[in-house]
């Protein structure tokens, strides 16, 4: 008989104080055996390798136990080795998702009926309770809602948005997260550590993020590695195993994006495929390369992001080169075009062209931010040196015709104050008898204007454009005038 036990078997936690990452379902049910308010039914929801099942054997280990102490199981009597092995007859643990029809509840009917055997609680721990069918549902809806006093109902779901409204509101729920990836690796350390494996720091970090938040596949992977590796795991053999391409082919393929080299990636490119990397992990692992140098560029923290030091160091700089405008067009075109890279044909022909597209909007698309802003600066500069000419022109002209001097300070001191053109309809309106200009320091002053346009002028804002047409008008009618006088 083959005695080998899998790590997630073998040091599955046996205690509350063993679950890691969900203390606040851990710690409120210690709490409810120690003040002995039991509900008669949970609903623990989250997503798979949490530990939904194993915080529910616990509980039924811990109301059951003989010599219980702050809520927590001794693990040595006799109901909590039962209970721990899987043979103890008051505690049922039912899968839904084999057992889903109407009868399988009715058999649960029957069975709560009975008083405990051993045990001062009867536990009915259903996992995958979401796939239990709705005329399954109505069923057990009765019995939760009244259930006998040694009865309790612990469901078990990684969907519960699909139980119905009437299960969850007898329920008492626990939203369990996702193991975070500290405390993943610790965990890992310390089976090591318990196994004589030695494990060096980046192998640790590579099979905890692989477990993506789920502590049974991290351990599953671990297994793994030893298989492979021995009692001795090194980071270079364990990539090779996985055939993962490293980060630095990420940071490669994002600077090739960034120069707008086309031919460079796709050379690039090639090359990863004849190593034997997939097509849909260096797709994904590049979405998920982007996503991180948008998170860095925004916030400009790299903890945000699970990674190593080294690697958190790197995205630091790489979000350096890249705007948030740059950042999300890239993310969009690899999220529009997810769906059809699954499901396409020929996937690698697709990848290029996405490749290709990324290169080229990323170097011939103006961010609109920066093209404001250099426009700006040229309506800024054009302006200044306009005025300037203008001024020059004018003070050599006007030695030969005071009437024309005159006309010309008006204009230059409407544009310095930013004045509405004057409409040109005859010579006459020119006159300064309609408008004369008192004399000051710089024999310029403030027009007198008529109250019907006062408000008008002071809430334009009068574009480039207009004010050079005024200059050529005004230029026009003035050599006009002079012709006629003449």
């Amino acid at each position: 008989m083959n005695e080998y036990k899998v790590s997630a078997l073998k040091y599955r936690p046996q205690r509350f104080d063993e679950v890691i990452s969900q203390e606040f379902a851990t710690q409120t049910l210690k709490n409810a055996i120690i003040s002995k308010k039991i509900a008669h039914s949970y609903l623990i929801s989250g997503p798979r390798g949490i530990g939904k099942t194993t915080i529910a054997r616990i509980f039924a280990k811990a109301l059951n136990c003989k010599n219980q102490k702050d809520g927590e199981p001794c693990n040595e009597c006799e109901s909590c080795i039962e209970i721990t092995s899987g043979i103890h007859p008051d505690i049922f643990e039912l899968d839904a998702a084999s057992n889903r029809g109407i009868d399988d509840v009715r058999a649960i009917q029957d069975a709560a009926k009975f008083y405990p055997v051993k045990a001062s609680y009867k536990f009915f721990i259903v996992d995958e309770v979401h796939m239990l069918t709705i005329q399954a549902f109505n069923a057990l809806l009765k019995i939760l809602e009244e259930p006998p006093p040694y009865l309790i109902f612990i469901l078990a779901t990684t969907n519960p948005e699909k139980i119905p409204p009437t299960i969850t509101s007898r329920c008492q729920k626990f939203n369990l997260q996702r193991i975070k990836l500290e405390d993943i690796s610790k965990r890992i350390l310390d089976i090591a550590k318990k196994e004589n494996i030695t494990i060096d720091e980046q192998s640790v970090f590579l099979i905890s993020k692989l477990g993506d938040g789920a502590l049974r596949d991290a351990l599953g992977i671990f297994d793994l590695a030893v298989s492979f590796c021995g009692t001795n795991i090194v980071y270079s053999e364990l990539k090779e195993f996985f055939n993962l391409p490293e980060k630095e082919i990420y940071f490669k393929a994002s600077d090739f994006i960034y120069r707008g080299d086309t031919k460079g990636i796709l050379e690039y490119f090639s090359d990863l495929l004849e190593r034997g990397f997939d097509l849909h992990t260096f797709y994904t692992g590049l979405t998920e390369h982007f996503r991180n140098i948008l998170i860095v560029s925004s916030t400009k923290d790299a903890n945000l992001i699970d990674e190593s030091d080294v690697i958190k160091t790197k995205y630091l700089e790489e979000s350096k080169k890249f705007t948030d405008g740059q950042l999300l067009r890239i993310l969009q075109i690899l999220f529009d075009d997810e769906q059809r890279f699954k499901f396409s044909a020929n996937q690698r022909i697709l990848l290029e062209a996405i490749l290709v597209e990324l290169c080229r909007i990323n170097k011939e698309v103006v961010d609109l931010e920066k093209l404001i802003s250099e426009l700006e600066e040229f309506k800024k500069k054009t302006s200044e040196q306009g005025l300037a000419n203008f001024k020059n022109v004018n003070s050599l002209q006007s030695k030969g015709n005071s009437e024309a001097t005159q006309l010309n300070q008006e204009i230059v001191y409407k544009i310095e104050h930013n004045f509405p053109e004057p409409k040109v309809e005859s010579v006459s309106d020119f006159s300064p008898k309609k408008e004369p200009i008192p004399e000051e320091k710089n024999n310029i002053t403030t027009p007198e204007v008529s109250t019907k346009n006062s408000d008008d002028f002071r809430n334009l804002d009068n574009p480039l454009i207009k004010k050079i047409k005024s200059m050529f008008d005004v230029e026009e009618e003035r050599i006009n005038n002079i012709r006629k006088s003449k």
